[in-house]
């Protein structure tokens, strides 16, 4: 997570290990803090990310995911799973308005992941994932 305050960038969720000038440290070395100015971002190279919004988690049929980020990265895969037949489909927000728009529902089988690769340039703010069925699934993200 991130936020601004009196002109400093934070940020949470750092691996405890890194070494940086930057980070803050709680007293058991467990926690750690990265704060900077915007043009320190500018450092630390191109951003990547791994994750999503469900990750082996029981979910409701027609109940959609919370949204999770999607803008700003260049190559954008996604892999899905589920204890149960069923279909989930991924729905996006173009622009960030709250509109959102069916792009691609997958056929999974239990125990089959699959893997799917957005096409070059693909762009949206925000994606959630939708399930046909109540199940356990995973949908995990490769932000490069």
């Amino acid at each position: 997570d991130f936020c601004s305050h009196n002109g400093l960038l934070f940020f949470t969720g750092i691996d405890a290990e890194t070494e940086s000038d930057h980070l803050f440290r709680s007293a058991d070395g467990k926690a750690a803090v990265w704060a900077g100015v915007i043009d320190d971002l500018w450092q630390l190279g191109k951003p990547r990310g791994l994750g999503g919004p469900w990750k082996d988690s029981k979910v409701k049929a027609g109940v959609p995911s919370d949204p999770y980020l999607m803008t700003a990265y260049d190559k954008k895969s996604v892999e899905l799973s589920s204890t149960e037949a069923a279909a989930i489909t991924l729905e996006v927000d173009v622009d960030g308005t709250g509109l959102w728009i069916p792009y691609q529902s997958f056929s999974l089988q239990p125990g089959e992941p699959v893997n799917h690769s957005f096409p070059e340039g693909f762009s949206a703010y925000w994606v959630r994932a939708v399930s046909d069925v109540d199940t356990t699934a995973t949908v995990q993200f490769r932000y490069e």
